[in-house]
């Protein structure tokens, strides 16, 4: 067999590969894509979830500005919380300013 005999067959077998894995990703009895356990969809919807997730992290934060008000720089630009180490604000990425 010449040489691009052998590329063909190698184009060839490569695609196929490519179509196993791709069927086989796809198919229902791919372990690889279920990543919750069987049943947990129906405990919750996910806007449920979201929903007490977001709540969660909000009284997270009240409680942690509430502790941490000595070590807060507030942004004056959008009024994100920062630490007291932060030059720049982490979400505007604006300038603190002097203290």
């Amino acid at each position: 067999m010449n040489v691009w005999g052998w590329i063909v067959l190698y184009v060839a077998l490569f695609s196929v590969l490519q179509l196993l894995i791709y069927r086989y990703l796809r198919s229902d009895d791919a372990p690889l894509l279920h990543s919750t356990p069987p049943g947990a969809e129906q405990s919750a919807p996910d806007d449920m979830r979201n929903e007490r997730m977001l709540d969660e992290l909000a009284e997270d934060d009240a409680t942690a500005d509430a502790d941490d008000d000595a070590e807060v720089r507030h942004c004056p630009h959008c009024g994100t919380a920062n630490g007291a180490e932060y030059t720049y604000c982490r979400d505007c990425v604006e300038p603190l300013g002097v203290w």
